[in-house]
């Protein structure tokens, strides 16, 4: 009989006792880490796995979007929507192009997006480690 990983008995039972919150960012988390990983494979030219860890991501991106309720959340909502839907075409065309700066740029929007869930959790205001020029304007 096999032993179990204990880790994987640990982060089974985070998943399983997370709130709701804890969960989202343990997605974004997930994403950006893939995305990262995605990028560092680009860069060495090792593009089969550079192409499965973006296929990772944008299953995140996608669960993400999936269990979202626009309706309820309003304008907030629908902008989250929208971000969701640029950040998985951001991963599509990247993923072709072997895009490093397409990745960048969506790593950047989750993170921003985590932190503002890290700051809606404990009540503060999230702290940007984005200076001036890292910051993304998308058009909608």
């Amino acid at each position: 009989m096999q032993q179990a990983n204990p880790y994987d008995a640990y982060r089974k039972t985070n998943v399983n006792t997370a709130d709701q919150r804890q969960l989202i960012m343990m997605l974004y988390d997930g994403a950006i880490r893939y995305m990262k990983k995605g990028v560092a494979k680009i860069e060495g030219n090792d593009y089969e796995a550079a192409h499965n860890y973006l296929v990772r991501s944008r299953e995140i991106v996608a669960e993400l979007l999936a269990t979202l309720k626009p309706e309820k959340g309003g304008e907030v909502g629908d902008n989250l929507k929208k971000l969701y839907v640029y950040v998985f075409n951001k991963l599509v065309e990247a993923n072709l192009l072997k895009d490093t700066a397409m990745v960048e740029e969506a790593i950047i929007i989750f993170t921003t997006l985590r932190e503002g869930w890290a700051g809606i959790k404990t009540g503060s205001k999230p702290a940007s480690n984005m200076d001036e020029n890292r910051k993304v304007h998308l058009t909608m």
